[in-house]
């Protein structure tokens, strides 16, 4: 039973860290970079089901019908595209939000310091991505 166990948190690990490590392994192969931070997770997605479709056509020998779909592919295209752009629609709301706060807070009873973290959050969402790691920060909304 123990055995059963380890090998059980074992995969959970594999599943956990390796395959999205590979996944964003194969993004920087395959050229897919994000356009910014808070799109990394729909990257990571896309280049995974990129992975996924080149194995129905290789190695796992599927049928012809379905390893030449590319089923995968536009799914990815999908997730990396318009799914990615719930993220700029969230920036968006929460700048309309922050910028709303910014003018009542003191009508609304709320604390002074509540528009400051909301226009914080929607500033680091829109932080563009960039592999340059000795560089300075960027950070897109800094005074």
């Amino acid at each position: 039973m123990k055995k059963l166990i380890s090998i059980g948190v074992a995969l959970a690990v594999l599943a956990m860290i390796v395959l999205p490590l590979g996944a964003a392994a194969q993004c920087d192969y395959l050229g897919i970079a994000p356009t910014t931070y808070a799109k990394i997770p729909f990257a990571i997605i896309q280049s995974g089901l990129y992975l996924v479709d080149s194995l129905l056509g290789g190695p796992l020998g599927l049928p012809t019908w379905l390893a030449t779909s590319h089923i995968m592919t536009t799914i990815g295209d999908w997730a990396g595209g318009p799914l990615g752009w719930t993220v700029d629609m969230l920036g968006w709301g929460l700048g309309i939000v922050g910028s709303i706060l910014a003018v009542l807070p003191a009508d609304l009873g709320l604390p002074v310091w509540l528009p400051d973290i909301v226009n914080t959050i929607t500033c680091q969402l829109f932080a563009p991505w960039s592999c340059n790691v000795t560089g300075a920060t960027f950070v897109p909304c800094a005074p």
